[in-house]
């Protein structure tokens, strides 16, 4: 493949690829210390110049594009000012990874995280590429890795998430059946809690891209049955937890992550088992 070819595959290549830039995205320095290393035979004229190239570097064209469609929560002054936005927009994705790698990590594995302002931009800038719910990319094993509980999440909401984390918690899909299950383990991961829940998408809360396409977001949840398992002992049946009424909102869902928030107004993340593997190295 030619290596001038396109300057989106340059940048792409830089998050966690081929040139593995550590410095993406935060500034003009870092676009000099970039640009330093790009092929000799990388064609400048072709992308438009060093200042074009500065320009998408820093996310300017990106911010612009997705401008109209962004949620009107988002809070400029949370982040720092629209040049935090800029370096934020020119690859929002790989942003939101690093966030939540450091996370993990800076957790003990929990995953709870509680911050406002960079998450939130994060959020709403993959939000406005029009990317919701999908039962093609929905299907199969999800992990969770982010979660922020909303003001009305329940006591014992507040406290599973809280725990540092034995195995990551789970949401996995089955779009044939239309259901899927949680499974959220204990501090230690000796027991295990898992609901079944049943979905149905609907209609509300749907959005509309610039171009007119039509974006289900929102999918109706009942939880029809939940068990408990510790060690060897008995499964045990927790029939007080059965609820119907609730729903998820797809924000933002591709191949790799998936960003839902809750009916109680819980932030969730959850990446595909294989990019978890990638990203935390």
């Amino acid at each position: 493949m030619e290596v001038g070819i396109s300057l989106a595959l340059v940048i792409d290549s830089c998050n966690f690829r081929q040139y593995r830039c550590a410095t993406y995205g935060i500034g003009k320095p870092s676009f000099d210390a970039w640009r330093s290393g790009l092929p000799a035979d990388f064609n400048v004229v072709k992308e438009g110049g060093y200042y074009a190239l500065q320009e998408r570097y820093l996310g300017k064209k990106n911010f612009a594009k997705s401008k109209a469609t962004l949620p009107e929560t988002i809070s400029v002054v949370n982040v720092g000012g629209f040049d935090n936005i800029y370096k934020l927009a020119a690859d929002p994705k790989s942003e939101l990874a690093k966030l939540v790698v450091d996370n993990l990590r800076t957790t003990g594995g929990s995953g709870s995280y509680s911050d406002t302002g960079k998450i939130d931009a994060l959020v709403a800038l993959l939000q406005s590429k029009g990317e919701g719910f999908s039962s093609v990319k929905v299907d199969g094993e999800w992990e969770e890795v982010l979660s922020r509980q909303g003001k009305k999440s329940t006591r014992s909401q507040k406290f599973v998430n809280g725990k540092k984390k034995a195995v990551r918690p789970t949401s996995n899909f089955n779009v044939n059946d239309m259901n899927f299950v949680n499974s959220v383990l204990t501090p230690r991961g000796n027991g295990v809690l898992k609901a079944n829940v049943k979905y149905t998408p609907v209609a509300s809360n749907f959005d509309k891209t610039g171009a007119g396409k039509i974006v289900l977001r929102r999918i109706a949840c009942d939880i029809t049955g939940a068990t408990f398992k510790y060690k060897k002992l008995p499964k045990l049946s927790l029939p007080f937890l059965k609820k119907k009424g609730g729903y998820l909102d797809f924000l933002y869902m591709d191949e790799d992550i998936r960003i839902t928030r809750g009916n109680r107004g819980g932030l969730f993340i959850h990446f595909k088992p294989e990019f978890y593997k990638k990203v935390m190295g």
